[in-house]
């Protein structure tokens, strides 16, 4: 263990000096001049600060400011509503975890007013939060409004919006990309020449992925007909069920559902009629086995780590952000055996030309 002396300049205790120290300066007592006080007191801050570093090493400063990071976020339904609501959540728990970010959330903002929804914004803006996610094209409104009152805070919402130019960004998924090729696996699948796509409402990155699918469709077979039809929200089960209904009289066997969690219950009624159906966000082949083909599998948590990331690192723009398959941040669940060695190869190059732009799937 090292030794060390209290030192004393003119009846002062300056600090701590090693034994070393204090012999040679001992020695030089007769000379001692102003100037050797100095010297004195410069290396004595020196063995301080050197003593404090070798014992408590300095704490990450990264991990430093990311304690100070605070991001919250209002989800349109129940976090654990197994759709939309929930890939929210799990992005934010996923912002938690990677970037170490303060999180807080408001969950069932559909059943708020749009001035309650507003107040929410605000108030997590009032509360130091650096970014305020609204997980859905239904908080654009409320987004705008905090912006203008909180110039300093980053706002985003989900969906297609161009942004204010300063603070407030949308984020969003090439939606056309899946829409197109489920669209392809759709048209590969049915007996009937007749599918369909189910939206919940149609947002404009919604929208997108109805008008690929169904053009995605008539690439692989011109003369199918592609119906889409809205419930014109994301919670009316008894409506998305009358739809359903309607749509397998007419004859559809194939139907792509982007409307959950409301229609959820749509894969099971799909079976019992013997025809498929295709998911949307999650992979959802567990609630209908041999009935869901596959599922347009949109990673929430990848996009909003992307978005948190870069307001983190100070490259936030107020501009309209889309992710995609070149991203990794969409992708088809796997097939497991709904499609013939055939049919998964098509899909497989259809996927290949849309990343490398062979395929044109702007809306």
């Amino acid at each position: 263990m090292r030794k060390t002396f209290i030192f004393v300049v003119r009846d002062r205790v300056v600090g701590l000096l090693p034994r070393t120290y204090l012999m040679f300066f001992n020695k030089m007592r007769p000379k001692t001049t102003f100037v050797t006080y100095i010297i004195l007191a410069i290396l004595t801050f020196m063995t301080i600060g050197c003593g404090v570093t070798g014992s408590n090493p300095a704490p990450n400063s990264q991990l430093e400011m990311a304690s100070t990071f605070k991001v919250a976020m209002t989800l349109p339904d129940a976090i654990d509503d197994g759709s939309w609501s929930q890939s929210g959540y799990q992005g934010l728990k996923s912002i938690e975890k990677q970037l170490g970010a303060k999180i807080a959330y408001t969950e069932k903002t559909d059943d708020l007013s749009d001035v309650e929804v507003t107040n929410v914004f605000r108030q997590y803006a009032k509360e130091g939060f650096d970014l305020i996610i609204g997980h859905g094209g239904q908080f654009v409104s409320a987004a705008e409004i905090a912006a203008r009152e909180f110039p300093r805070t980053k706002f985003a919402v989900l969906g297609t919006f161009p942004g204010n130019n300063r603070n407030l960004a949308a984020l969003s998924f090439r939606s056309g990309e899946i829409g197109y090729l489920t669209g392809v696996i759709a048209a590969l699948k049915t007996k009937t020449n007749k599918v369909s796509f189910i939206g919940g409402v149609d947002y404009p990155h919604i929208k997108e992925g109805a008008i690929l699918f169904e053009r995605g469709a008539k690439a692989t077979k011109p003369d199918i007909t592609v119906i889409a039809e809205w419930v014109g929200n994301w919670t009316d089960t008894e409506k998305c069920q009358k739809i359903v209904e309607k749509h397998i009289k007419s004859g559809v066997d194939v139907i792509s559902n982007n409307a959950d969690p409301g229609c959820l219950p749509l894969h099971q009624l799909a079976k019992k009629h013997g025809i498929y159906t295709i998911g949307w966000i999650q992979d959802l082949y567990q609630l209908a086995p041999g009935t869901v083909l596959t599922s347009a599998i949109q990673d929430s948590p990848g996009l909003l780590l992307q978005a948190a990331t870069l307001v983190r690192e100070g490259r936030w723009e107020g501009k309209q952000y889309k992710f995609g398959l070149r991203e990794k941040v969409q992708k088809l669940a796997p097939f497991r055996g709904s499609l013939t060695p055939e049919q998964e190869a098509i899909a497989n190059k259809i996927k290949e030309d849309i990343v490398t732009g062979k395929i044109d799937v702007s809306p």
